[in-house]
């Protein structure tokens, strides 16, 4: 017969658990649910790679995220926790004036006195140094403007790694950069990369960056013009989905020489689910707000149909982009290209 050893101490399990350095279940039990950044899509704290193929439009969408959490607005759609955002911005520095207006006039905001702050300048965020440096230039921020830091993009990894993205040891080390910085800060740090020759195999390099980012975000193309796909490929707490994502051309200004500079803005009504989205399927997406409102103009029309012109100013009175003429203008397109409308030959449009 087994004898059962008798308590020696007079306390609780997880006194002595502490007592000799362990974190007591107790302890754990009694701790706050994290909160998102990005409700279902980023934590509050954590690391995220955000990675696509080259020109897919995915600066486009990290400055989406930029704004919107400094300044409040939903990202995607889904719910966002306001603060302030620091952009390493070392790549398209050119093209920066004319997608911050671009998205200022697409959500019609004074974009001007948003927390953000901004750098220039490749840094070496392998370096252990310039980590705590940056680290420590945020608190001061955070302090002086009594706004707490909730996001940090660098776009991009190869402009800050100052190493081989290949080699398993230089990644690693990024990449415990990375969530050394989400940590002390309690922030979430987003990355933005390449993809690899095979979008399959994730993101480009060592398979270091799949492993050790809480969060990989894949943003392919869709299947028409303008539209791609956000995948989370690896969620630790989160479901993983895929959502549509519409780029909108708004004219932002004039050169030097008076002609008209264009830039692309991820449209507001972004972010509906991707129905039976996989890696080896045409996306096809479920119509956000916008989409169903230009189908039911359509619906209302009967069997006559409509012509195109006067589809799409009903689909404007019906408040297809705030009556705007480039969403309504979209809208009609892609829902003939998804196949939801057909167009007779006498150019009269009708929904399926």
């Amino acid at each position: 017969m087994q004898n059962t050893p008798s308590p020696v101490s007079t306390r609780s399990f997880a006194d002595d658990a502490k007592s000799v350095g362990f974190t007591s279940l107790p302890d754990v039990l009694e701790r706050d649910f994290p909160l998102h950044l990005v409700r279902g899509l980023l934590p509050q704290v954590g690391t995220t790679c955000l990675f696509g193929a080259p020109g897919t439009g995915k600066s486009f969408i990290a400055l989406d995220m930029v704004l919107s959490v400094a300044a409040g607005l939903d990202v995607l759609g889904r719910k966002s926790l306001q603060g302030a955002t620091v952009y390493l911005t070392t790549e398209g520095r050119t093209g920066l004036k004319a997608r911050a207006i671009a998205w200022s006039l697409a959500r019609a905001l004074d974009i001007s006195n948003l927390p953000i702050a901004l750098a220039e300048e490749p840094m070496n965020l392998r370096d252990p140094q310039v980590v705590a440096t940056l680290i420590d230039r945020v608190r001061r921020l955070e302090i002086n403007s009594g706004v707490p830091c909730r996001f940090i993009c660098v776009d991009t990894l190869s402009q800050c790694l100052f190493g081989d993205e290949n080699r398993q040891e230089d990644m690693a080390e990024f990449t415990g950069a990375m969530t050394r910085i989400a940590n002390t800060l309690g922030a979430q740090v987003c990355v933005v990369h390449h993809s690899g020759k095979d979008k399959t195999k994730g993101a480009r390099g060592s398979s270091v960056i799949n492993g050790n980012f809480d969060t990989l975000l894949a943003l392919d193309e869709g299947d028409c013009e303008g539209q791609l796909v956000l995948r989370t490929g690896k969620q630790k707490n989160d479901a993983k989905s895929s959502v549509c994502i519409m780029l909108e051309k708004v004219e932002c200004g004039v050169d030097g020489d008076n002609e008209p500079v264009y830039s692309l803005v991820v449209s507001d009504d972004s972010g509906a689910l991707v129905e039976g989205h996989n890696d080896n399927q045409p996306s096809r997406p479920s119509l956000t707000e916008y989409g169903k409102k230009t189908l039911e103009v359509l619906r209302e029309a009967g069997p006559d149909g409509l012509e195109l012109g006067e589809w799409r100013r009903r689909a404007r009175v019906a408040g297809v982009g705030s009556g705007r003429d480039a969403a309504a203008n979209e809208w009609t397109d892609k829902l003939v290209a998804r196949g939801f409308v057909e167009v007779r030959p006498d150019g009269k449009h009708v929904a399926r």
